[in-house]
């Protein structure tokens, strides 16, 4: 008769005491999150022209605002695209 398989995993032993370790948060500087440095912006904006998610750029709250108000007055002044400006119009 065969010998059952065992089903075990090597689990790691946690470190007691010690909390899990936060997601490292980019420390950008006010000259940096400004609407004329658009080349700046440009990482934050995906190929399609929207605004990338705080879970995926990794700002904090208030950074996250300020660089959508930043890009979005950029739109304004012509330096990025709209998000549907590609698109074709339909007739």
């Amino acid at each position: 008769m065969a010998k059952p398989r065992s089903r075990q995993r090597s689990k790691k032993k946690k470190k007691q005491g010690q909390p899990a370790q936060r997601k490292r948060r980019p420390q950008l500087t006010v000259e940096e999150i400004d609407w004329k440095n658009f080349p700046s912006l440009r990482r934050f904006v995906s190929d399609r022209g929207k605004i990338r998610a705080r879970r995926i750029t990794g700002l904090s709250r208030k950074q996250q605002s300020q660089m959508a108000r930043a890009v979005k007055r950029a739109r304004q002044m012509g330096l990025l695209a709209y998000p549907d400006q590609d698109r074709r119009v339909r007739q």
